[in-house]
């Protein structure tokens, strides 16, 4: 089928049966839509586009940066219960912290792909809420652990809960945005993940200062309080979120016929024809899944260290735990800005690629200096500033994959299966930040360099493989495009974003 009549059939299945056709230039009745062919065509006035936005980035982005922000605030603070007294009062074995927190992506990593997979069958304004209630018991519980083992089981089951949420978020945008509209809406998450950072260090100096109260260590007030609050959130993300933009009550009829018009014109990119094994094999042959796949995984073992061991590494510069929880604000901060000023001009000039570059230099260069362990503690500080640009290479390079599979159901399995090899990376850099290295850990920084490096050398990979087949499709000739057969982003008339 051509992507033409894909569009067409999508539009066909998505709005009432046609009435009779108003010109394209004027704004038809919202509740008389146009017709299939003319639904494709109408061209949407760009003020009403930018209030469309509004309403979308209103309802939808404060809700997913909240849950991932929550999300990234329990798989991290247990290195702030670390350097809050865990380790001792709950007799950690040598090496102990970095076992309990690889053990985490193990089960995250398992349970990644049939978690988004499933999204669309559970719908999402019951399994993500779901899914947040329980990790959130599990964090509360993870507050009156005994032993090291109860600390061990708890992370185990915080993965299997935590594991669809990042990408479930990632696709159910998809499902509201166009393609090059999702770089900024992605960042959304990544800047929540960095907020988690301040207000994680934040908290725990606040909680640090709460040891003893009701007999209750200070990381114990840290795990029981998030964990009420992430149930609190998860019950009431229950009421917040639309399954899809049909279903969105804060929507106007009018908007209602702007989306069916956006997805009109994007059916290549947001048809769902359902699960068909056939399909599903052809998808899972696509190499560029797994390039991009090893590429995330790279780059996760820099930034899964980074985000949890980073108050480990200020501590062993010398600071105080109350101040070292204090320090990680501002390299935080630093992140989120970066990463909020980048999607915006990424966004705006449809790039991905020109911007992971220099960004992941200045990561680089960061790491080096980690790795020389200069004698000045400043510039080791000021190194963690250079290395919080990872965010938004990260964030851009989940994006990317996103926005270069076309077709609701392969986008899924791409997501899943990138995010599933990405996090793996987890698992990696619970090992190279050992309790034994410290304060220099030379092995975990060096590790991480490595990591970056190969990571920027793949990502050009990409960007050639991708740019070579935009080529290829310019090149062809009309009787070659009419003959095309493909769909999806193997179709001719579909352009890969670099």
């Amino acid at each position: 089928m051509s992507a033409e009549k894909a569009a067409l059939a999508a539009a066909d299945a998505s709005i009432d049966p046609p009435s009779p056709a108003p010109s394209t230039k004027a704004k038809p009745s919202d509740a008389d839509p146009l017709d299939p062919s003319e639904l494709v065509e109408y061209e949407i006035p760009a003020a009403e586009t930018r209030a469309l936005l509004r309403t979308l980035d209103w309802h939808i982005a404060p809700v997913c940066m909240v849950l991932y922000l929550i999300a990234f605030l329990d798989r991290a603070n247990i290195g702030n219960a670390a350097v809050g007294g865990m380790v001792k009062d709950l007799h950690f074995p040598p090496n102990g912290l970095s076992v309990a927190t690889s053990i985490f992506f193990v089960t995250y990593v398992v349970f990644e792909i049939p978690a988004t997979m499933l999204l669309r069958t559970l719908r999402p304004s019951r399994m993500i809420p779901a899914c947040v209630i329980i990790w959130g018991a599990v964090v509360l519980g993870n507050g009156f652990a005994k032993n090291y083992a109860t600390v061990i089981a708890c992370r185990l089951l915080l993965g299997i809960c935590e594991a669809g949420l990042f990408p479930s978020l990632v696709l159910y945008m998809t499902s509201f945005y166009q393609r090059e509209e999702l770089a900024l809406r992605t960042c959304y998450l990544f800047v929540a993940s960095c907020v988690s950072g301040i207000v994680g260090g934040l908290i725990a100096t606040g909680f640090l200062k709460m040891h003893g109260l009701r007999g209750l260590a200070g990381w114990q007030w840290l795990y029981t309080i998030e964990g009420a609050l992430t149930i609190l959130i998860g019950i009431g993300s229950a009421f917040v979120i639309a399954d899809t933009h049909e279903s969105a009550g804060y929507l106007t009829e009018r908007q209602h016929f702007l989306m069916r018009v956006r997805a009109a014109k994007s059916a290549a990119y947001t048809r769902d024809d359902g699960f068909v094994w056939a399909d599903f094999k052809r998808h899972a042959r696509d190499p560029m899944i797994y390039l991009s796949g090893f590429v995330l995984l790279c780059m996760d073992v820099c930034m899964y260290g980074f985000s949890t061991f980073l108050v480990v590494i200020i501590n062993g510069l010398g600071f105080t735990p109350i101040v070292s929880q204090a320090l990680t604000a501002p390299v935080y901060f630093w992140g989120a800005a970066v990463y909020l000023v980048g999607a915006v001009i990424s966004d705006r000039y449809s790039v991905r690629y020109k911007i992971i570059v220099p960004c992941g230099l200045v990561t680089a260069v960061g790491y080096a200096i980690l790795v020389s362990y200069p004698r000045s503690v400043g510039v080791r500080l000021f190194a963690t500033f250079l290395c919080a640009h990872l965010y938004i290479c990260v964030g851009l390079h989940v994006t990317w994959l996103g926005q270069n599979m076309a077709g609701y159901r392969k986008r899924s399995f791409a997501i899943g299966t990138q995010l599933t090899m990405g996090n793996i990376g987890g698992i990696i850099a619970g090992q190279i930040y050992r309790t034994p290295d410290k304060p220099v850990y030379r092995l975990g920084h060096g590790a991480s360099l490595a990591f970056w490096v190969t990571a920027l050398i793949f990502a050009t990979l990409e960007w050639y493989i991708w740019r070579k087949r935009n080529i290829a499709r310019d090149n062809m000739t009309p009787e070659e495009r009419a003959a095309d057969e493909n769909e999806g982003d193997h179709a001719a008339d579909f352009r890969y974003v670099l």
